[in-house]
């Protein structure tokens, strides 16, 4: 089954030229921009990091949103904090389509104010645990181009594809022509996938990418 119905829900749109986040929302609702939902972007990233919610959220399917997750990435990235943003996921994790491929899921927020307190970089990583089995070769390349594909939509479409090694880890990068990157690592050691969207000089998803762990 192609992932295009549900992995929509998880990508995360900018407008073509902006780089700030408003809010998380379904295709249905229109062009939309990241951002925590649980967390202002101007909240202390210490209070707001991953290790304060709960280990196991409800969700109204059997796709867990689990904050566990994200003990996969970086705390903190020069200070800014990541915000777990658990309605989201679990608002992703309520989708019929994904409980074949995806049996957890969790979703973190990384925003740095520019000079002026303003929203400036941000990155946003989509972590996700699938069922056994689900993993091949084809499956990921069309997750990869349909998240891009989705991500960029609203940022002037996909530029270029690459791929590359950062940490060891083979990377899949994606580059809209508005200028927002996205990510891809598959940690096959426990088959999870890690999706980044991100925009910025602090290249926060390739910080991302560095600090993850297996």
């Amino acid at each position: 089954m192609r992932i295009a119905a549900w992995l929509s829900l998880v990508v995360l749109v900018v407008g073509c030229g902006s780089t700030t986040p408003t809010t998380i929302a379904l295709p249905s609702a229109g062009t939309a921009a990241p951002s925590s939902t649980s967390a202002d972007p101007t909240t202390s990233p210490a209070s707001a990091s991953p290790a304060s919610e709960p280990p196991l959220s409800a969700a109204p399917s059997d796709v867990r949103v689990d904050a566990r997750l994200l003990e996969r990435l970086p705390a903190t990235i020069d200070g800014i904090g990541a915000q777990s943003d658990v309605e989201t996921a679990r608002e992703v994790a309520g989708d019929a389509a994904i409980q074949a491929q995806v049996d957890a899921i969790a979703i973190a927020v990384y925003v740095a104010p520019d000079a002026s307190g303003s929203t400036g970089d941000y990155a946003v990583a989509t972590v996700v645990h699938l069922r056994p089995g689900v993993f091949s070769d084809p499956f990921y390349r069309d997750w990869r181009d349909t998240f891009d594909a989705g991500v960029c939509e609203q940022a002037g479409g996909v530029r270029t594809r690459a791929e590359t090694t950062i940490a060891r880890r083979r990377v899949f990068i994606g580059t809209c022509a508005g200028g927002i990157r996205t990510y891809h690592v598959h940690l096959a050691d426990d088959d999870v996938l890690v999706s980044i969207q991100g925009i910025g000089e602090r290249r926060l998803g390739e910080r991302i990418v560095e600090g993850l762990t297996e």
